[in-house]
């Protein structure tokens, strides 16, 4: 079974076969960056891939099915590409904030499929204490 993420553009995704969850920058043997979520006519996602030799790689996939193979045993694809609507507080004119009704910010579902000694952290996951 693989293990779903879902990402926006911006965000970051690590993997690796000693990953270290307090030092996640030193540890991972491949970084991927979202750069791009589209949710339209092709509902794709643009990553880009930094193995730890330096090496850097730029993939798009398309939703339903679009996969590349990191190395062996280990693939990220793309489920789907939907639409996180935000909605925002009204203005406040103390503050000088909001006043948007909503923001619409597309994200993506990723699958990775590795073995079981392969770890994958979110950039933003919560370290254990």
């Amino acid at each position: 079974m693989a293990l779903k993420l879902t990402r926006v553009a911006g965000t970051i995704v690590y993997g690796g076969w000693e990953l270290n969850p307090n030092d996640l920058e030193n540890s991972y043997d491949h970084r991927l960056l979202i750069r791009t979520v589209r949710n339209n006519e092709n509902n794709e996602a643009v990553v880009n891939v930094l193995s730890r030799d330096g090496g850097v790689e730029e993939h798009v996939l398309e939703a339903f099915g679009d996969s590349f193979q990191l190395e062996n045993e280990v693939q990220v694809g793309v489920e789907n590409v939907s639409n996180y609507i935000l909605r925002k507080t009204p203005y406040c004119a103390e503050c000088d904030r909001g006043g948007e009704e909503k923001k619409i910010i597309p994200q993506a579902s990723f699958t990775f499929s590795a073995p079981r000694e392969y770890k994958i952290l979110r950039d933003n996951a919560l370290k254990r204490r």
